[in-house]
């Protein structure tokens, strides 16, 4: 076999596309006849993989390769083959007497090539929280091999036996250590609105929990007329704490508010800049309505932190000390009744890397009976999930993500920022039992060329 490699440019958030190689084949046989059999083993490869790409029932066809002297072996998703005989089998005797035939093979292959097993990510049973952060590289895991995102081919999450919460909705973000040389550990996964660094706005004060509030506070607005008004400014400095920690929240992301209204109807809406700019100068986040007398998570739109272009302006240490002002306000005004607002804490979920949102009713469970829900992902891209009664081995709900984007893990060290929340509320005694335990989450590492002793 003759064959120059290929390798995929690499396409930032995305999968890279297919890679077209060509091999030159020399089959050499007993017989024409075995010949014919060899032939016809590859037309059979020729068809499954077309079929795998239009029929959800056929397993893959894979390209395994290694180089020479290479220690591990990797494998490419085949999507076509086209062949050419490219010797004149009916007319040349020597090539008929020596039941030989050169074949020039064009394989479009997968973008990436993986690993040909699995890696396992470790099993964590995080607390009751209004996000939680989950490490996927904790022992008994590594950081995450190769030069490409890796396929998640398994991710597993279950309400268990003992805490039986309904939980009904999921919002994953994968926060990779390699963006902006961040230390995770000082990533932010919850601003508390009652913090002491908050500024409070018009008509707001701060109230003590009741047990229902993440932290134990909130802060409640009570207006006197029913217009437009900054309630709320939270800037970056106060939630970290160090102007050391700026960069490790650097990053897009996908803003919910945990909020409730006694009563009524409110609109909010998120606006983002720095604390010394104009109030009119802010970018403004969409406006969504709350209604809900339950806790529940709205999404208030995205927003990358900094605002600034590091390209443009990178970082350094005044921009860094600057970045503390970066601020969230929150507008709001009521509409109908005469209700307040409680405002309990905004979560940010990573986007840039990865992000998944899923919504599938309820997964809970009973003394007798663990529920998951399961997250499975093919080699050609295609993504679904479902709810798995453990103790019955039966299936209760299947569905797709209500959005996904390059649901991957970047190489390196890396965690799941994840937000979850009943059907239409959210209690913040709810937990999660457990995360990738039993069968447990399952990754392909990834490469764009050789995989080496990885």
């Amino acid at each position: 076999m003759a064959w120059n490699p290929k390798a995929a440019t690499p396409a930032y958030g995305e999968v890279p596309e297919p890679v077209e190689e060509t091999l030159t084949l020399l089959a050499d046989c007993s017989s024409q006849d075995d010949l014919a059999t060899h032939l016809q083993a590859l037309d059979a490869m020729r068809r499954y993989a077309d079929a795998y790409l239009r029929n959800r029932e056929i397993r893959p066809v894979w390209w395994h390769a290694k180089a020479y002297l290479e220690t591990g072996e990797r494998r490419a998703l085949v999507r076509k083959i086209e062949t050419e005989i490219t010797c004149p089998l009916a007319t040349r005797a020597d090539w008929v007497e020596s039941y030989r035939a050169v074949v020039r093979a064009k394989v479009t292959r997968g973008g990436l090539w993986e690993r040909t097993a699995t890696v396992a990510m470790p099993a964590a049973t995080p607390a009751a929280a209004a996000a939680v952060v989950y490490d996927y590289t904790a022992s008994p895991g590594v950081d995450v091999v190769g030069d490409a995102p890796a396929r998640i081919s398994w991710l597993s999450i279950s309400s268990g036996k003992t805490y039986n919460d309904p939980i009904g909705r999921l919002w994953i973000g994968i926060l990779s250590a390699n963006d902006y040389s961040t230390t995770l550990a000082n990533f932010v996964h919850i601003w508390e609105c009652e913090d002491a660094g908050a500024t409070l706005g018009t008509n707001a004060t701060r109230v003590a929990g009741d047990g229902t509030a993440s932290s134990g506070g909130l802060v409640r607005v009570t207006p006197g007329t029913a217009t437009w008004a900054k309630r709320l400014t939270i800037n970056l400095g106060a939630v970290v704490g160090s102007v050391d920690h700026v960069v490790d929240n650097y990053g897009v992301y996908q803003w919910l508010l945990r909020t409730k209204v006694s009563a009524g109807t409110w609109e909010i809406q998120f606006r983002f800049g720095y604390v010394s700019m104009d109030d009119g100068d802010f970018v403004q986040g969409p406006i969504v309505e709350c209604t809900g007398t339950s806790w529940d998570y709205l999404e208030q739109g995205i927003a990358e932190i900094p605002l600034r272009d590091l390209r443009c302006i990178p970082s350094s240490g005044t921009h860094e000390l600057g970045d503390t002002y970066w601020a969230i306000q929150v507008w709001a005004r009521r509409t109908d009744g005469s209700g307040t607002l409680d405002l309990d804490c905004f979560c940010p979920i990573p986007i840039d890397d990865g992000f998944l949102k899923a919504t599938f009713g309820s997964m809970q469970g009973d003394a007798s009976h663990r529920k998951d829900w399961i997250f499975a992902q093919s080699p050609g891209g295609q993504c679904q999930f479902l709810v798995f009664n453990v103790d019955t081995a039966s299936t209760e709900f299947i569905g797709e993500p209500d959005s996904i984007h390059n649901f991957r893990l970047p190489p390196g060290d890396g965690r799941l920022v994840i937000v979850y929340a009943r059907e239409t509320s959210s209690d913040i005694t709810d937990r999660l039992d457990a995360i990738n335990t039993g069968n447990g989450g399952l990754y392909y590492p990834a490469w764009y060329s050789l995989r080496g002793s990885e």
